[in-house]
């Protein structure tokens, strides 16, 4: 239903809302056409079969079908349907004339009239009688509802006297019952006095800029109190606050104005347009030392400027103390599993997102605070051991003292995967290891030890590069605790019988979670479930992430799904996160690898990037782009080319699949991480050049820091985000926006180092703090992204 009503309210739009609030009817409201305006307000109700919405003329109409619909306020009651004729043909023609007329009767005479009409309905035994509760019966009803807000309009019309009938009196004082209560009071007070925001609650030091708390969550903060103070006890949604998309209108926009408008509908305060809502909200604002100069744009958003003191002491925070992180409402004993190579295979390609990806997403846990596992759930376990133990000890007799590297491994599975599809024999005993294997049997743990020591050393090298750190805990680790784990899942009596094999039905997912083979071994969602279980309880973890191939999804969707109906998880204390990454594919889109159809080996990868940035550092001495010495240039190079892999990958949303070129990554210009270390050296070179203490001048930053120029204030605000921006990041995992961000900073460095002279200028000393600042958050970002910065390129 919507309420059309003039903008101009008086007692026929009381009536409605009255009717409407007291039969708990909802309904919208919408502006009456200035010619319809005569005939009072209307009610719209829409009809689904027929071609237009039916309307209801009159506020006594609108009244009775409410009331009617509702089945409520006795609308069908005799005794209170002769009142609202009474109102209809006798009172309120009376009020009308006694407004209207020209020649208006005196006070006197009108107060003759009222009388003679109230106890004319009344009769002479009631007339003197006590004043009533309600018109009629015991509690309200439409009587009161109608009758009763034309009787206040009426008695408005003839001020009280000491004198004067007691009719008069009666229902003066009947109205002034009515209306002390319930709805009846809340539809005529007047309006309070607008409330400003109480914002004692918050941190002095954090509202004033002096902390490194989230800005964006902090400007919400003070948003909500201002709401709060605005629209008391008022359900509306959580406060929308976002950065503004044009700096010369603010640098925050709140906007909340819009759902409070939608959600005030209906309501005797219901506003005229969103932007009343904002105003209101604006001139709930208390003065702080965070946010000034509010405006309302467009429909209704609020745009609001951080303060440059608080702009300032934000900056000279990171300068004292160096990026900080914001401080998490709870450290979380958080589990990140990835990397998770095979044994007895090389590191290729693949690899690199999952192991980038995880330890960046460790190091932003870690810089938060929080307890991190970085566990490798390599793949040493399986069918795939017996049948490379199998092939090892027939094809190497000598396999005790000639060690084979880790390429005659790659070898040696390929060539044990080939007999094992091909050879019905050598199948069946490789299963037979397997089940050797797994019951202890120590020359099968003999081999499979060699392969894990051999492979593990391998894998070290390659997280030695790029400066990843993990603990081992492979597939094997939890073999013990399997059976107490399908112990578990059988006493909920979830496990299945099919066809000899053992597996857990949902009705969520069509496949069945495959938990033992019919001749009794286990698979990887045997290992799996035992892993989410020693995870969640004996590691105590409150968060899991885990990085695989996107492949994987649908397999861990079922399994947290079957760890829930174990009993294993608990999705009100526990969080437990899939990221599953894309592929990384060639020019032509498809899965990157050697020109021979090999996988790419990830050590080559990273050697060529080192080989490749190496020679570009040559050939900038050699034409005398750098003064790098010679003797730098080699972990330089390994610096750089490391990082732009890295970079690359990581800039790239975890969930896509991206094209490896090492021509794009490797570029001065555009998103990489050479560019990024470019802008990065340049600062550098900005604050080594101007020879200065900066340990002076940082003890001095608040009084020195005073950014002007709007590349400066860019900046120096952009600086402000990365709490934000980490914030984002553990939401909803996208390491990606850590890149995103460090990209705007280069962006806006290279605009301010252009447009401002920072050594010999008269802001010099403001300036350099700003350089120094950029660089402590530049670094910070490097750091979380695995990256080793260079001051000199």
């Amino acid at each position: 239903m919507k309420l059309l009503v003039s903008e101009q309210r008086g007692p026929e739009e009381l009536k409605c809302f009255l009717a409407l609030a007291l039969t708990g009817t909802k309904f919208t409201t919408g502006a009456l056409d200035a010619s319809a305006a005569a005939r009072g307000p209307q009610l719209v109700v829409a009809d689904p079969k027929a071609q237009e919405d039916a309307r209801v003329f009159s506020a006594n109409a609108v009244c009775r079908y409410v009331a009617a619909l509702a089945n409520a306020l006795l609308a069908d009651d005799l005794a209170v349907d002769e009142w609202l004729e009474w109102e209809s043909a006798v009172l309120a023609p009376w009020v009308r004339a006694a407004t209207t007329a020209q020649d208006a009767p005196a006070p006197e005479v009108r107060a003759e009239q009222l009388a003679a009409l109230l106890s004319a309905k009344d009769g002479d035994a009631l007339a003197a009688a006590a004043p009533p509760a309600f018109l009629f019966g015991s509690e309200v009803t439409l009587a009161d509802v109608v009758a009763g807000v034309t009787l206040r309009e009426a008695l408005a019309l003839v001020p009280a006297t000491q004198g004067e009938a007691p009719v008069l009196a009666k229902y003066r004082a009947y109205v002034a019952q009515l209306f002390a209560h319930g709805e009846f009071a809340k539809a005529t007070a007047a309006p309070a006095a607008p409330s400003v925001a109480d914002l004692s609650h918050l941190d002095a030091a954090q509202l004033a800029g002096c902390t490194q708390h989230n800005v964006l969550a902090l400007i919400e903060t003070i948003f909500g109190a201002a709401i709060a103070a605005a629209f008391p006890g008022l359900d509306v949604p959580p406060v929308e606050v976002t950065r503004t998309k044009n700096a010369k209108f603010g640098d925050y926009q709140c906007n909340s104005a819009m759902a409070i408008f939608t959600a005030l509908k209906g309501s005797p305060s219901a506003a005229k347009a969103p932007r009343d809502v904002a105003q209101a909200i604006i001139n709930a604002l208390p003065a702080n030392p965070a946010v000034h100069n509010f405006s309302v744009a467009g429909p209704g958003f609020i745009n609001a400027f951080l303060t440059p003191a608080f702009v300032a002491n934000r900056l000279a925070a990171v300068l004292r103390h160096g990026v900080q992180p914001s401080p998490p409402a709870k450290r979380l004993r958080v589990v990140v599993d990835f990397s998770s190579p095979n044994i007895a295979k090389d590191m290729h390609v693949g690899h690199l997102r999952s192991t980038i990806i995880g330890d960046t997403m460790c190091r932003i846990l870690e810089f938060q605070g929080h307890n991190v596992d970085r566990i490798n759930h390599v793949g040493d376990w399986g069918t795939q051991f017996g049948m490379l133990i199998c092939h090892l000890t027939e094809t190497y007799p000598a396999w005790a003292t000639e060690l084979p590297d880790v390429q005659d491994l790659t070898k040696l599975y390929k060539a044990a995967k080939e007999r094992f599809d091909a050879d019905a024999g050598f199948h069946q005993r490789s299963k037979e290891q397997v089940v050797r294997l797994q019951s202890g049997d120590a020359t099968a743990r003999q081999v499979w030890q060699m392969l894990c020591d051999i492979s593990r050393r391998e894998f070290q090298q390659v997280y030695d590069r790029l400066g990843v750190s993990l603990r081992e805990m492979g597939e094997s680790f939890y073999n013990p605790i399997i059976p107490r784990v399908l112990d578990m899942v059988r006493a909920k009596g979830l496990m299945t019988d099919s066809d000899g094999a053992q597996c857990v039905f949902t009705t969520v997912h069509k496949q069945p979670f495959l938990l033992v083979k019919s001749d009794g071994s286990y698979l990887y969602p045997t290992t799996d479930i035992a892993a989410l279980w020693y995870r969640l309880h004996e590691l105590e973890a409150d968060w899991i992430v885990i990085y695989t191939d996107y492949t994987q999804k649908d397999h861990f969707d079922l399994l947290f799904e079957v760890g829930r109906l174990a009993g294993v998880l608990d999705p009100a204390v526990h969080r437990v996160n899939h990221v599953g990454f894309g592929t990384v594919n060639d020019e032509s889109g498809k899965r990157f690898k050697t020109r021979s159809g090999e996988v790419v080996r990830l050590v080559e990868l990273l050697d060529e990037a080192k080989a490749r940035m190496k020679a570009q550092l040559l050939a900038r001495i050699e034409s005398g782009q750098t003064t790098l010495p010679r003797e730098q240039v080699d972990a330089a190079a390994e610096k750089l080319g490391y990082g732009a892999v890295k970079y690359f990958d990581l800039r790239q949303s975890p969930t896509s699949n991206y094209i490896f070129s090492f021509d794009r990554m490797l570029s001065t210009n555009g998103d990489t991480a050479v560019y990024l270390m470019f802008a990065y050296a340049r600062l550098s070179s900005i604050v080594r050049k101007a020879g200065v203490d900066m340990a002076a001048l940082v003890a001095q930053s608040e009084a020195l820091l005073r950014p002007a120029h709007a590349t400066e204030v860019a900046l120096a605000q952009e600086l402000l985000q990365l709490p934000d921006v980490i914030a984002f990041i553990m939401k909803d995992l996208s390491s990606n926006r850590l890149c995103a961000y460090l990209y705007t900073v280069s962006e806006k460095v290279q605009t301010f180092v252009t447009a401002c002279r920072v050594l010999g200028s008269d802001e010099q000393s403001s300036r350099l703090l700003l350089c120094e600042a950029t660089l402590q958050v530049m670094h910070k970002c490097f750091t979380l992204l695995g990256i080793e910065p260079l001051d000199q390129i």
